[in-house]
């Protein structure tokens, strides 16, 4: 039985039903297809081509850094997206923790599902999951923590990629719990 908010958290990131409706699964689709337009487009920006040249020198991978022909490894593939879907600042925003989830959970739910040949429908479960959690911790935490400094698409959207990328994963319960706070514990992103 879960004894605080990271285990009941968790707890439900792992056992949640994973049948979400059709109203949920056609907007979590459109965000999905909306992403892809956002990273098409930043695909091309001066700091999406840097961020590409950088991991370039990483190694190659499995995984497609949107808008080229290129691959790489999982977590430079989602580094790469994120950072072409979020450069013009097209991407969708979640209001009560002013973040922009989709920019963060899309690029790495496509590249470890790419990895790991998940199906449409589980990154599609794990995108509602993932944007649950930041919506939940975006209410929690309202306007106050982005009004002290705080960038919440990366404080926010760490910890709601970790809870994606878990379910996607299939993890249960202690094993979310240890993502949820490895992503806490690392989770940055100030404005300055």
């Amino acid at each position: 039985m879960p004894v605080n908010a990271l285990e009941t958290l968790a707890a439900w990131i792992a056992n949640a039903p994973r049948d979400h409706g059709p109203t949920a699964a056609g907007r979590a689709r459109l965000a999905v297809l909306d992403s892809l337009g956002c990273m098409l487009v930043g695909a091309g920006d001066p700091v999406a081509k840097s961020v590409r040249r950088t991991v370039a020198n990483w190694g190659e991978g499995a995984c497609t850094l949107v808008g080229t022909d290129r691959r790489a490894p999982a977590p430079w593939a989602a580094l790469a997206n994120g950072t072409a879907a979020h450069a013009l600042d097209f991407d969708d925003c979640e209001d009560m923790g002013a973040s922009h989830p989709s920019a963060v959970l899309v690029p790495a739910l496509l590249a470890l599902g790419e990895e790991r040949q998940a199906s449409g429908r589980d990154l599609l479960d794990a995108y509602i999951a993932g944007l649950e959690v930041i919506v939940r911790l975006g209410a929690a935490v309202n306007l106050s923590h982005y009004h002290r400094g705080w960038h919440a698409t990366g404080t926010l959207g760490a910890i709601g990629a970790a809870a994606a990328s878990a379910r996607l994963l299939k993890l249960d319960a202690k094993d979310t719990g240890h993502t949820l706070g490895l992503a806490s514990s690392m989770a940055a992103g100030f404005k300055a």
